[in-house]
């Protein structure tokens, strides 16, 4: 290496190719202790080479001219044009040479033995560089790579100082041949990795090129507008002012070194070529930073290796070629208790364990080829047993040199250690795809919060336009179309929240499989007839606390994901059962706690999902759908409300069979409840007072228009301070309704706590477009708290507003009467009547139960029709008391059906809404108003007459 270094550096002061070859062959061959060192130009064929330069140590004859080699060249002319060396040890002895031809010519010329390194140009054979040996002599291996290493060197150099030259011979010419050479040479302007400039006599470069941003950071302007010495390293300016004075002075060519700063900070090494040319210098500066490290490191490198070969802890030691010891550090003592002089010339197989031999030969077989990154066998210790080495090796000449480390206790300990990396690799893989998919969940969380405000505002204004216009189809088409753009947004939106785990769940005890039983025909009729749908549900499938139709979304975005796979044939297969995760699957799965599931599996037999896009499926808007057949949400969606409801889901799939989804949902021992309210019936409004709280000033001014569109009186805050001030001042309002994610001190939930301490019997009614933990509990609205998810429409604010004031009024109303009637004996009722009551508002029901039960009747009561069903054929039950507005079936229904099935059965409905309004078309239907008096309930209880 320092040979090659400093050959390196001394050809880089030449720019005559006859010097550089004379120069090259004159310090390899005394390098090599050859006779002579020469480079033949191959003109059209090896047989008839031209000597052109020489060296010859004074002793060997030889001289320039043309020579003919006749069937010697024949020979060799395929392996020397195929880049092969030829390394002849004794032209008499060796087949290739030893024709009487051929010898004759040797002998004149004094060559007993020699080496032929080829140098091709542009495909073909251009040189041939030769080393020649007046005696018989086996050429090392090292000895062929350091003449292949020359040569490459020498005729890189070559073809540099070619290109040097024929930079200058541009420069002095460059005014007339400028027309002609502009393209050839802006190309190699930009593309040479050299530092190239035009230096004017003031100290300034005139023109740089590229090379000089991407070696220093400093751009063309900033070149052209810094004094060069500015940039030089201070040690460096004594030598960098003499080869500028020299090039004022009119030396016609310089060479030098210097540092320059980098713009960044530190200094690159440059070694120079400036050629002056009238006012100008033309320079070419070539990065040398490495190379000078390397030559301080090699310094630096030869005194630590023998500190290290004497501190090293570990086993370090040279094999010849046949695999003898000829050096070992002191280490071999502490790790087999062998002294270095006990192992030197011994085979290292006479320490091997026999066991490993094999392996071990195999091993040092390759690495007399190339390095060795890791081996490991074991060795004999000196006291008996055997030390485990974990070997690293690579050849250098004749020898190998290696590095063994003791593992004897990383190898005892490697099975268990092995486990723990498996366990922790799973681990640290689910994580970082739950970190990553988190912070997805917050971007996309806070893009559908601000979407949801803008399509409020849209969806508000425009369902304000539509009760503008008179008979004007045309604008009513637009508005509907512009009003089915918002639905598809706010779909979008929602989707984006269930990923984010921000949409806003309601979850009940649920029975999957009887979800499964109900959903199963709406699953056949989107999969198709050519799709075998098959249900599998074990007869004991344990309940879970999910939000029943974010599941149902779930399960049919599945079955129609597989559909697509399967291109409409297959079999899709939805199977429910129980599943126990224990603490070694928790272990693989960083978002899954152990415990009781129920487990849900979605399978088909399509298409399959290729391994190198598992991890991706989950992501927002990733699909391999094609264009418009997919939102890429279907999946983030799934994967958002499982983890919100916090379930896990997984997947398998192999290509060409089909992939299988498993939903994991935690087990409930609670009992299974009834579904929510689905408030449905007519618009209405009121004359209320609702005080509006929104910092969206936009959203809020529509907000507004619609409540006083719909009659209520409304006052209006942006911020809960603000609301706090209107609450207080002793103004009567009916109904707060505030957005949730609101700026300044008071937040929502404390602006509706304090709120309720001022006005106990203010209803409360909150909106937002992004869900926060404010109302969240465990991802689940806290109880009792009533959310209204933008962007919601004008029908939709109406019914919600007048369920809870209706509820509201009717609640106190009946905590009022049963006050009143508690302290009073009881009075003389006449006999009790049997009512089944319907209420699905838990509150209403359990106090009209009271209210019913203290004025001597017998009730039983239910939340939802379909409860209702199964005790209409109760005995002696003789009065139906239900309300209209109900989760799924509504109160009309069930009249209807009792009005069939049992018409003797008396009904009275109970509604907020007037009874022109409630949608009930039997003219001679009963109705107890909410909220109603304890004599409107007695008298709504008499038989009719």
């Amino acid at each position: 290496m320092a040979f090659l270094l400093q050959l390196e550096r001394r050809l880089r002061l030449l720019q005559d190719t006859g010097e550089i070859l004379s120069l090259s062959a004159q310090l390899l061959g005394q390098r090599l202790g050859a006779q002579q060192v020469a480079c033949f130009d191959i003109d059209q064929t090896l047989q008839c080479p031209t000597l052109q330069h020489a060296w010859s140590d004074g002793l060997a004859p030889g001289a320039a001219g043309e020579y003919f080699l006749g069937d010697y060249a024949a020979r060799l002319a395929d392996a020397l044009a195929a880049g092969q060396a030829l390394a002849v040890s004794d032209v008499a002895s060796d087949p290739r040479t030893a024709t009487p031809a051929a010898l004759a010519t040797f002998a004149r010329l004094g060559i007993r033995a020699f080496l032929n390194i080829p140098i091709a140009k542009e495909g073909r054979l251009a040189a041939l560089f030769v080393v020649h040996s007046g005696t018989a002599r086996l050429w090392h291996a090292d000895e062929i790579e350091l003449a292949v290493q020359v040569s490459e060197r020498v005729w890189s150099t070559i073809l540099r100082a070619q290109a040097e030259s024929r930079l200058r011979a541009l420069s002095a010419s460059m005014e007339t041949q400028v027309a002609e050479r502009t393209r050839e040479f802006g190309r190699t302007w930009n593309v040479s990795p050299d530092l190239l400039g035009v230096l004017n006599l003031d100290g300034y470069f005139e023109h740089s090129n590229p090379a000089w941003q991407a070696t220093l950071g400093w751009s063309r302007e900033e070149i052209r507008t810094t004094r060069f010495l500015e940039l030089v390293h201070p040690d460096d300016l004594q030598r960098t002012y003499a080869a500028w004075d020299a090039a004022n002075q009119g030396q016609p060519a310089l060479r030098f070194e210097n540092r320059y700063r980098h713009k960044l900070g530190g200094w690159h090494w440059l070694s120079w070529v400036a050629v002056p040319e009238g006012e100008k210098v033309y320079c070419s500066a070539r990065d040398i930073t490495v190379e000078k490290k390397l030559e301080a490191d090699l310094a630096a490198r030869n005194s630590e290796r023998e500190r290290l070969w004497r501190s090293a802890q570990d086993l370090m030691v040279a094999i010849d070629a046949e695999g003898c010891f000829v050096a070992v550090n002191p280490a071999s003592s502490a790790i087999l208790g062998w002294l270095p002089e006990e192992m030197l010339g011994r085979s290292l197989f006479d320490f091997v364990l026999p066991e490993d031999a094999a392996a071990t030969r195999l091993a040092l077989a390759h690495v007399t080829q190339e390095a060795m990154p890791s081996f490991e066998n074991r060795y004999r210790h000196r006291e008996g047993g055997h030390r485990w080495l974990s070997w690293v090796a690579a050849p250098e000449g004749d020898l190998v040199f290696a590095t063994g480390r003791h593992v004897t206790l990383e190898k005892e300990a490697q099975s268990t250690l092995r486990s723990m990396q498996e366990s922790l690799r799973h681990s640290e893989m689910a994580l970082l795809q739950s970190q990553k998919l988190e912070a997805l969940g917050k971007l996309t969380g806070g893009v559908a919060h601000d979407f949801n405000n803008v399509l409020q505002i849209i969806s508000g204004n425009l369902q304000l336009l539509q009760m503008t216009l008179d008979d004007d189809p045309l604008a009513a088409k637009r508005i509907a179309s512009a009003a089915a753009a918002v639905e598809r947004g706010a779909k979008l939106s929602a989707q984006l929240l269930a990923f984010a785990r921000r949409q806003p769940l309601k979850p009940l005890v649920t029975d999957l499989a009887q979800l499964l039983r109900s959903t199963e025909e709406l699953l056949r009729r989107a999969t198709g007839e050519s799709i075998e749908t098959r249900l599998l549900l074990a007869d004991d499938c344990w309940r879970a606390l999910v939000d029943p139709h974010q599941l149902e979304n779930v399960i049919l975005n599945l079955a129609i994901n597989a559909r697509d796979a399967m291109d409409g044939q297959g079999q899709l297969t939805i199977e429910l059962g129980n599943s126990v995760l224990d603490s070694d699957y928790a272990a693989r799965h960083a978002d899954v706690a152990p415990g009781d599931y129920v487990q849900l599996t979605v399978s088909d037999t399509g298409t399959g999902i290729p391994a190198d896009l598992l991890d991706k499926i989950f992501e927002p808007f990733f699909t391999t759908k094609k264009e418009g057949e997919g939102t890429g949400l279907g999946l983030s969606m799934a994967y958002g409300f499982l983890r919100q409801s916090g379930g896990h889901l997984t997947v398998d799939s192999v290509p060409g069979h089909g992939s299988t989804f498993r939903i994991y949902l935690p087990r409930s021992l609670e009992a299974e409840t009834e579904l929510p309210l689905q408030l449905s019936g007519p618009v209405l409004g009121g004359k209320e007072t609702i005080l509006v709280v929104e910092d969206d000033v936009q959203v809020q001014t529509t907000v507004v228009d619609m409540l006083r569109g719909l009659g209520y009186g409304v006052l209006r805050a942006s911020d809960g301070e603000s609301a706090l001030a209107i609450v207080g001042s002793g103004v009567p309002i009916d109904l707060l309704f505030t957005d949730v994610v609101m700026p300044g001190k008071v937040a929502s939930t404390e602006l509706a706590r304090q709120a309720r301490l001022l006005l106990p019997h203010l209803a409360v009614l909150f909106t937002s477009g992004y869900t926060q933990d404010a109302i969240m509990q465990g991802g689940r609205l806290e109880p009792g708290v009533e959310l209204l998810s933008k962007p919601y429409r004008r029908a939709d604010l109406a019914r919600r507003i007048r369920h809870l004031l209706a509820n509201g009024r009717h609640v106190t109303a009946l905590q009022q009467y049963r006050a009143q009637l508690a302290p009073q004996p009881a009075p003389a009722l006449p006999a009790g009547r049997h009512i089944l009551l319907v209420e699905d508002n838990a509150d209403a029901r359990a106090m009209t139960s009271e209210l019913l039960a203290m004025l001597g009747h017998t009730v039983q009561a239910v939340g939802t029709a379909e409860a209702a069903l199964p005790l209409l054929g109760t005995p002696g039950l003789e009065l139906l008391l239900t309300d209209i507005s109900l989760p799924q079936m509504s109160g009309v229904e069930l009249a209807e059906l009792v009005a069939r099935e049992r018409p003797q059965l008396e009904v009275v409905f109970s509604t907020g809404h007037a009874p022109a309004n409630s949608g009930v078309l039997d003219p001679a239907a009963r109705f107890l108003v909410k909220p109603f008096t304890v004599e409107q309930l007695q008298h709504a209880l008499l038989p009719p007459a």
